[in-house]
């Protein structure tokens, strides 16, 4: 069984990583809002460059995170990310591709997998789900981002059935680490929503539950149950238990700062 994730404090930065990948060639981590150099509600560790930001903040902050993995920003790669179910097959000719300017980033995809050593894919994150995919038999690794929209989508499967098309990856090889999102206890949905979803996902008990008349949805056993459903083992899913919105202190999140706030990066690589 793949071993939990593990919380780093170096110097002023906070971040997660996956050891057990990392003794297998896997550079991966997701980042924290602590130990950049953003100002005011971006404070302080923002990546992103669509949240109006100063850009030339967001990259020295891109910069931070990736030293902590020996990389450059010139070999990440990051997608537009809208919300949808497009998976980009990720190849040297996308080095740089959105890692220094919105305008190159790979338009109209959410997920990204490649088996080229030493390109980064870097995704942007504040409540929606970062999904690490890692195939140690093909040696190939993969990043998604779910939200709600993307969960109904299915981005998570889309990305194994991209695996097992491109690179012959074997669902029931593939390891996946669900990263820090909206949580439970926080996400609250409106009753058309939670009808859809019903309907959506009839076969799973218990995702959407009714408390004290709010409804909340369970993005990451949603996810989890999508994927095993889907050929992935049980046990090499490894999910990071911490809420976005509730850990104010740790995470930026879209919901709770009313959508002026910075971006999370998750990252991940094969090393050279």
């Amino acid at each position: 069984m793949m071993k939990k994730w593990i919380w780093h404090n170096e110097g002023e930065l906070s971040y997660i990583t996956l050891p057990e990948w990392e003794k297998k060639g896997v550079k991966a981590l997701f980042s924290t809002r602590k130990g950049g150099v953003s100002k005011g509600p971006f404070s302080s560790l923002n990546v992103g460059l669509h949240v109006g930001d100063e850009e030339v903040y967001v990259l020295e902050n891109r910069r931070k995170i990736l030293n902590l993995l020996g990389a450059k920003l010139d070999n990440v790669v990051c997608c537009e990310q809208v919300h949808g179910d497009r998976i980009a097959v990720i190849g040297k000719d996308h080095k740089g591709c959105g890692a220094f300017s919105l305008k190159t980033a790979l338009p109209g995809y959410d997920a990204m997998i490649t088996n080229v050593s030493d390109i980064f894919l870097m995704a942007f994150y504040a409540d929606c789900y970062s999904i690490y995919f890692f195939d140690p038999v093909k040696y190939v690794v993969g990043l998604a981002h779910s939200g709600w929209k993307g969960t109904a989508l299915r981005i998570a499967c889309k990305t194994v059935d991209k695996m097992a098309d491109v690179f012959k990856s074997n669902p029931s090889d593939i390891e996946v680490f669900i990263g820090p999102g909206i949580k439970e206890c926080c996400f609250k949905i409106s009753p058309e929503l939670a009808k859809q979803m019903k309907q959506e996902f009839d076969d799973f008990d218990n995702i959407i539950t009714d408390k004290e008349g709010s409804i909340y949805w369970d993005l990451t056993e949603t996810n989890r149950r999508l994927l095993v459903e889907y050929g992935i083992k049980p046990e090499n899913i490894v999910i990071c238990d911490l809420c976005t919105l509730c850990n104010e202190n740790k995470f930026f999140s879209y919901r709770r700062d009313n959508g002026i706030t910075g971006r999370m990066a998750a990252v991940i690589g094969l090393k050279e």
